[in-house]
């Protein structure tokens, strides 16, 4: 069990700034799990901490208090890792919430009929590629860590995609929107799910992308990480609303105690400095950062109490029955 570092500085932004915003009922389409157990040849890596479905509920019960809760719950990508047995653990540890997915991770090393045959055996809502796999994670078109056989597949089983897209420029890199435009034309039984706001930390990737973006069929997104006020005023003013779901990247990024700063093009994590001494220096999670940005875009935009509730919790539900859930 993960020892929860629950801090006065969170209380207090949670009753001052963030409870009354949060709705009652979430689902959370991006969080991570991990077992050592499927560990493999892997090296020590900073991305790894040791999070089943119990312990999840008990950081949401911390996170959001009295708030009921499910997940789409995702892998972490460890290149040399058990990617079976570890698959198998995370269907088997959600099977205690029907009202939750997982989505398979895939890697290009998967033949599509070893894919096809575990979200049979599994019923996995959907395949979560990582450009961790691709021979060069930084500047990977879509096919180097998630081949076309594979998105066949999805089309064929009517799956979701969630997908951290690769390259520096991201969202705005035109290979990508290329491949995007002609992957949810030529697939349209992919429910694809651009993670991190299409991987938008920097909010000048998606000045001119999201109008691009929001002609996409087949296109939702997930705002875990974010903590670019305009990146997510970006998303929230010009997509359909109904396209945009709550994600939270828990508990390695998400519960990080400090900030993702952008500048440039750039994006990095910051933890705070608590040698300041003209203000409180003390930091608190990434995920309540990212709350307090899409709570202040909700009062600049306007947003309804119905959007809100939508947005954590109905936009989600829409998912998934389209997905037969």
């Amino acid at each position: 069990m993960t020892v929860i570092d629950h801090r006065d500085i969170d209380r207090r932004i949670w009753e001052g700034e963030l409870e009354d915003y949060v709705p009652g009922r979430l689902y959370d389409m991006h969080v991570h799990m991990w077992s050592e157990a499927h560990a493999g040849d892997s090296e020590k890596s900073g991305l790894r901490l040791e999070i089943d479905y119990q312990d999840h509920l008990a950081w949401a019960e911390a996170l959001y208090p009295g708030r009921e809760i499910h997940y789409l719950v995702l892998a972490t990508p460890i290149v040399g890792m058990d990617a079976h047995g570890h698959n198998e653990w995370m269907a088997a540890e959600m099977a205690a919430d029907p009202r939750s997915g997982v989505n398979m991770m895939v890697t290009p090393a998967m033949s599509p009929e070893y894919v096809d045959a575990m979200v049979e055996r599994h019923g996995f809502v959907g395949l979560k590629p990582y450009r961790t796999f691709a021979p060069d994670p930084a500047e990977a078109p879509i096919r180097d860590f998630l081949p076309e056989p594979l998105i066949e597949v999805a089309h064929q089983r009517g799956l979701a995609v969630t997908m951290h897209l690769s390259k520096r420029a991201g969202p705005a890199d035109f290979e990508n929107l290329a491949d995007l435009e002609r992957y949810t034309r030529v697939y349209p039984g992919v429910r694809w799910i651009l993670a991190h706001c299409a991987r938008g930390f920097n909010a000048v990737f998606l000045e001119e992308a999201i109008h691009f973006l929001k002609g996409l069929p087949g296109i939702w997104y997930d705002t875990s990480a974010v903590n670019d006020v305009y990146a997510h005023y970006l998303l929230m003013k010009h997509e359909d609303r109904r396209r945009v779901m709550y994600g939270s990247d828990n508990v390695v990024a998400g519960c990080g105690r400090g900030k993702y700063v952008t500048y440039a093009g750039a994006w990095h994590f910051h933890g705070g400095d608590p040698a300041l001494p003209h203000c409180d220096p003390e930091a608190t999670w990434v995920i309540y950062e990212q709350l307090r940005q899409e709570r202040q875009v909700a009062e600049m935009l306007g947003l309804t109490r119905s959007e809100i509730e939508d947005h954590f919790w109905g936009n989600a539900v829409r998912f998934f029955r389209e997905l037969g859930r």
